[in-house]
Parts: C-alpha cells; structure tokens; sequence
C-alpha cells in the first residue's frame, strides 16, 4: 500500500509540474483497481511462508503488485495537455490521506505486536 501511494504521489506531481507542457498525457494508478484483479482472478491473498514456523516476506499475490501507471482520458486543451489542476490536487489529497492511514494502520499493529511481546502474564 505505501509504495502505490509513493509512487502515485510522484506521478500526481509529475502532472501538476508539467499542467503547461504542450501535448502532456496526465497519468495515475490504481492500487484498488490491481488488488481488484487479483481478487478476480482467484490468487491465493493469504500470507505463505517456507516454513509453518516461520513469518516473513511472502510469495503471495499481493508481494507481486506493482504499481501500473495508465494514462487519463480526459479531454485536451488546446495545447494537447490533458492535466487539470483541481482534479490532481484533489486526487493528491485523497492519495495523502490514504498515505497517512496506511502509516497509522502500521504504528498500530507494531504497538499491538510490541504489547503482545512486553505484556505480563496474568497470575
């Protein structure tokens, strides 16, 4: 999830920085549209390891998704370009609080997994 909202951040930015650049093609990604595809598809999305002992880096079909950029179909300008600043800066809030979410939702489960090892036993 971080890596698609880092690098749908960058591409978003890309299309601001370049709104004046003659015949520019705005382009975005989409992590819901890929995790979609996979859901269809019937790819295992559960974590797999090596070793039922063991946690770590997985082989599933989530570790294989990359973000995928595709172009806007949105009308040209007279120019060629195709970027419209409210739109990017809204998708660049919405990609931010997606970002921020995704970081609060990874503090909260280190601190569950820090609990979980510091806790006492109950007697």
């Amino acid at each position: 999830g971080l890596d698609f909202q880092s690098a749908r951040n960058l591409l978003l930015s890309t299309n601001i920085s370049n709104i004046e650049t003659p015949n520019f093609k705005a382009h975005d990604i989409s992590f819901e549209e890929q995790l979609r595809n996979i859901i269809k598809s019937g790819d295992e999305l559960r974590m797999k390891s090596t070793n039922s002992k063991h946690f770590g880096p997985s082989n599933d079909a989530l570790s294989s998704l990359e973000p995928s950029p595709f172009e806007l179909k949105d009308p040209s300008k007279s120019n060629g370009n195709n970027v419209n600043m409210d739109k990017e800066m809204g998708k660049l809030a919405e990609n931010q609080i997606m970002y921020t979410a995704f970081i609060q939702l990874m503090m909260k489960r280190g601190s569950t997994v820090r609990s979980a090892i510091t806790e006492l036993p109950q007697q």
